[in-house]
């Protein structure tokens, strides 16, 4: 929202105008501008104190977060039964919450841990074969480990292309936000209507590699992966499968991880995705998505220690 949108006037206007002008005026200016002094401060430092400042802030935040803390504990409890006592469990959600605060932290950092030999890259052979095929590349990303280094590794490594961006409520978070990826080359597409139009138009190009995290937030839901929950054809991942039978591009499936307590990262390409198209586009999308999900959700299963939306993730409520 822009200043023009939230007139200072509202600060004495109704009751909902002054909600909206006293967030934007007020409350915005003095947790945005607290960020933003913040990101530059963490910029002065050298990369692992940067990413230990957020591993230490985590003493404070995961008691922030109650409600998050206990879905976290009962998903890895779902996901790993024979390792459910008090103290695995409490060794996870530590592994969880410090790589959520140094991801936070590092962020101000990221354009730096590329050059300072901080990320490994496994499997960039399977963007070399689609490339090599003339095929356009759709990346289904996940939230894991320090998700934002994907953008980077693919500009350091040659691949050079675009990502769906959600701007942040918070004007000054959203310009934090978009310092850090002009930093390191990125290009993005804002989410609006014509967003997904705009994917296209780039794909069908040709030689572009577009990236699409398929596991976010929509509507208080978790979308992907199913983790035992009904498969649903909507949210990034029936996206990525609509655009791949459009476009023909190849889909491949993308992760990183934290390499132990610090900052040191493996991004990992996994080979691209059977996706046979039908005439049939309704079948073709169920058995697309289902595929996608088979890919990515025994990862997260694995590394659910690492999954940013372990803290959001609640079951299928009953119907």
């Amino acid at each position: 929202m822009n200043s023009s949108a939230v007139p200072p006037g509202w600060l004495f206007a109704d009751a909902e105008k002054r909600r909206a002008a006293w967030r934007y005026w007020v409350r915005d200016g003095i947790v945005g501008g607290g960020h933003l002094v913040l990101h530059h401060a963490l910029r002065r430092l050298p990369i692992d104190g940067c990413s230990a400042v957020g591993a230490e802030a985590i003493r404070f935040a995961r008691h922030l977060y109650p409600q998050s803390d206990a879905r976290a504990r009962r998903l890895w409890a779902a996901i790993n039964p024979r390792q459910a006592s008090r103290a695995d469990t409490d060794r996870a959600m530590r592994t969880l919450w410090r790589n959520v605060s140094r991801t936070m932290a590092e962020y101000s950092v990221l354009d730096r841990l590329w050059a300072a030999g901080r990320i490994t890259v496994v499997g960039q052979e399977h963007l070399d074969a689609a490339r090599g095929a003339g095929r356009p590349i759709l990346l289904a990303g996940l939230h894991l480990g320090n998700w934002e280094l994907i953008g980077v590794t693919l500009v350091a490594i040659g691949y050079h292309g675009s990502g769906f961006y959600e701007p942040q409520d918070n004007r000054f978070h959203d310009r934090i936000a978009k310092a850090v990826r002009l930093r390191y080359g990125a290009k993005v597409v804002f989410p609006k209507h014509s967003a997904a139009r705009t994917a296209y138009r780039l794909l069908s190009a040709g030689s572009e590699v577009f990236l699409i995290y398929v596991d976010e937030m929509i509507r208080g839901r978790v979308s992907a992966p199913a983790l035992g929950r009904p498969l649903r054809t909507e949210g990034n991942i029936a996206h990525v499968a609509r655009l791949a039978r459009l476009t023909g591009a190849a889909v491949i499936p993308v992760y990183c991880l934290r390499v132990g307590d610090r900052a040191r990262f493996k991004i990992t390409f996994l080979p691209a995705l059977d996706l046979p198209r039908s005439a049939d586009k309704d079948a073709d999308l169920a058995a697309h998505v289902a595929a996608i999900n088979a890919a990515i959700e025994p990862v997260v299963k694995r590394h659910v220690d690492q999954w940013y939306y372990a803290l959001d993730f609640e079951p299928e409520p009953p119907r």
